[in-house]
């Protein structure tokens, strides 16, 4: 049998909790007429059948048709007095959340203008958010729930917000000509234009940037990494990896800083310098020997690399990835092949 409550309020909140329920453990009426106590620091959000009846700021607030007017649309003209309503009151913190943050895996970030057109970088620090669209952060973090913690929110907040780094992180290097020398000092100054960057997003889910404090920097692999994913062998880096490798004969560590390679690996960079070296070669070799270097092809391709192998142009590449004969994964706005769906595409 359905309670029936004459005042709606939270109940003393958990330290980290951010969403309850009222009432808690099942369904439950509210008397027209009764108060709804919101403390300050709280919203609360009336819902019946998954529609919003109305949003409460911090006050005491009498429910009536007046404040809740699709009441008398849902139940009839004649719903007045102290007649019991169903319906979920939904309270949300909208006081500041620190999050702490850190990548799982490196976040690749593109920069065609410089070589190797891509840096994987990794990071940590924390974040200071607080909803400030109760409703719409509600439905986005799938939040109705009897009571949201602060752990269970980050836990669906850390993975989108590695996307949303990754998205616009790669905007700002190539609007501002970074490369990987520019993202292994990140500034403070980058740190507060990715914050502008990212409220657009957190729009989205109801939320509010306060402040962002993220400490991000070249992982110590990069090139391998964003190699092993097709970056990297345009003729500007092969110049600049062949620079490095003189230098690394040479007995010389000097220039590698300055050329953004630093700590990223010697044997990522003599890869590289084979394959191209390979691709070179190829049109004056037999047959056999052509079908061997495609062999060395890379695990992932762009689609360039993809129409070179093909002996196509890339924009039949292109066609067939939209076609949907040729399997792709779409990172950002560019394609990338695996070599596995390549070989599938070519056998038919």
């Amino acid at each position: 049998m359905a309670r029936i409550f004459d005042r709606v309020m939270a109940e003393p909140w958990l330290r980290d909790e951010i969403v309850q329920k009222f009432p808690k453990g099942g369904p439950g009426d509210i008397r027209l007429g009764s108060p709804c106590i919101v403390n300050p620091g709280e919203v609360a959000v009336f819902v019946r059948s998954g529609e919003a009846l109305g949003t409460f700021q911090p006050g005491t607030h009498v429910l009536t048709t007046a404040n809740l007017p699709l009441l008398e649309k849902i139940v009839g003209a004649a719903f007045s007095g102290d007649t019991p309503f169903t319906a979920d009151v939904y309270f949300v913190k909208t006081t500041d959340m620190t999050f702490k943050w850190g990548t799982t895996a490196p976040i690749v970030i593109e920069h065609f203008t410089r070589p190797p057109g891509a840096s994987a970088i990794i990071g940590n620090g924390t974040y200071v958010a607080k909803v400030k669209e109760p409703w719409r952060f509600l439905n986005a973090m799938d939040a109705f729930r009897e009571s949201v913690r602060l752990v269970q929110l980050k836990d669906r907040l850390d993975p989108m917000l590695g996307v949303m780094m990754q998205d616009k992180m790669s905007e700002l290097a190539i609007a501002k000509d970074l490369g990987p020398a520019q993202l292994q000092s990140f500034s403070q100054d980058l740190n507060d234009l990715l914050s502008g960057m990212l409220q657009t997003d957190f729009d989205a889910i109801g939320m509010t940037m306060i402040d962002f404090n993220i400490r991000m920097g070249l992982h110590p692999d990069s090139l391998e990494v964003v190699s092993r994913m097709g970056y990297g062998t345009s003729y500007t880096q092969m110049k600049t990896l062949d620079v490095g490798m003189a230098a690394a004969e040479s007995g010389s560590g000097a220039g590698l800083g300055e050329l953004g390679i630093g700590m990223m690996g010697l044997s990522a960079v003599q890869q590289q310098q084979n394959y191209q070296q390979q691709q070179q070669q190829a049109p004056q070799q037999p047959a056999q020997q052509q079908a061997a270097a495609a062999s060395q092809m890379p695990d992932i391709l762009t689609p360039a690399q993809a129409a070179e192998f093909v002996q196509v142009s890339e924009s039949d590449i292109l066609e067939a990835i939209e076609a949907g004969d040729l399997k792709a994964r779409k990172i950002g706005k560019v394609y990338r092949i695996s070599k596995e769906s390549l070989d599938a595409f070519l056998a038919g």
